[in-house]
């Protein structure tokens, strides 16, 4: 699949993943993806800290042509966004619709079979022209993430034109994987914007529930990204995500370049046959094996179940299928440039999701 196919396809969110795995917490789960915006409207109006700010309204304001709807479609009709429609009740499903603008939106949401008094609409702002995008986990040990020229979908989904950039920061010395000026600007100006005072340390924990590291920098899983002449602008902040990855980052920067290397997403180890999949769906796949792939999408998740371990050959360690392995406890390295012509269906590998190290 290549990465134009990436960008027109719908792409699953995060709770998307979660649902085909059963995921053990997960009306929590959805009702932290669904309003991070209001978390985020909170850092805004204490912190300062700029964000995709929408257009909200109701479903309900629509379909009756209000004029809350009116407003909003007049100064934002002929502009792009994504139409983001949110449940307000518990176990139905987020609908969205990305990258046209507003009225052609309407046109998908004219189409739907719902009714509008369950859920509340965003008009989010959308970018083609986006400069970078990172993701980054702040943690008690550290921060970490990647960054990428481009858009933010690439980080999520794995797919990439050009490897992302993986940086690290233990409060003291910061470490990235490539050496770009601009690069590290960016991520120390972004975590700049999360190094809360103690006098406000009160008045986010009473509103979000908030956490801090020692150092008094916000506790949590978040996204950016940069567009041209507005600098940096918040996507996310999410206090369930980074939760769920551990304090080892061994693998993020690897000691070894082996030709068969890549980067450790999921960690633990697992041997097994390889098995080569090109698509998931009708693909032959047995308990036990390794699968071996380009990348995995939501569609792979039952190959993923199944798999002693996983390894591809694009991918991030924040990326959608990097936390779906974690939650599987499936060992997963990516970035194995040309995995799939290094190995063939049957090899027996070893795969050390701590290192990234196959053999």
């Amino acid at each position: 699949m290549n990465i134009k196919e990436i960008a027109d396809q719908q792409m699953p969110s995060i709770t998307e993943w979660m649902e085909k795995i059963d995921f053990s917490n997960l009306a929590v789960f959805r009702d932290e993806d669904n309003n991070k915006r209001d978390r985020l409207e909170i850092l805004n109006k204490i912190l300062g800290i700029k964000y995709d700010k929408p257009e909200k309204m109701t479903a309900r304001d629509i379909v009756d042509r209000t004029a809350v709807f009116f407003d909003i479609l007049k100064r934002k009709g002929n502009q792009k966004c994504a139409l983001r429609l949110v449940p307000l009740q518990p176990g139905l499903p987020k609908l969205r619709v990305r990258g046209k603008t507003l009225k052609e939106n309407l046109l998908w949401f004219n189409s739907l079979d719902i009714n509008p008094d369950d859920y509340k609409a965003e008009a989010i702002p959308h970018n083609d022209d986006t400069l970078f995008s990172a993701i980054f986990i702040v943690t008690d040990s550290g921060v970490w993430g990647e960054i990428a020229k481009g858009a933010h979908w690439q980080l999520t989904q794995g797919f990439y034109e050009e490897p992302p950039t993986i940086f690290y920061f233990d409060f003291a010395n910061w470490l990235y994987s490539k050496n770009n000026a601009e690069i590290k600007k960016l991520t120390m100006e972004a975590l700049r914007f999360l190094l809360v005072s103690a006098d406000k340390h009160t008045l986010l924990r009473e509103k979000l529930q908030a956490e801090f590291t020692s150092q008094g920098y916000l506790k949590g899983y978040f996204e950016f990204v940069v567009w041209p002449d507005n600098g940096i602008s918040f996507i996310d902040y999410n206090r369930v995500l980074y939760k769920m990855f551990n304090n080892n980052f061994s693998s993020i920067f690897p000691k070894t370049k082996a030709d068969i290397d890549g980067i450790g997403a999921s960690p633990g180890r697992a041997r097994g046959p390889a098995r080569l999949v090109a698509k998931a769906e009708g693909a032959e796949f047995n308990d036990g094996e390794v699968l071996v792939c380009e990348m995995t999408t939501v569609d792979y998740v039952p190959l993923m179940k199944k798999a002693a371990a996983i390894v591809c050959e694009q991918g991030g360690l924040l990326s959608h299928a990097a936390i779906v392995a974690r939650e599987l406890k499936k060992p997963c390295v990516v970035r194995v440039k040309d995995a799939m012509k290094k190995i063939r269906d049957g090899d027996i590998i070893d795969v050390d999701g701590d290192t990234g190290r196959l053999a």
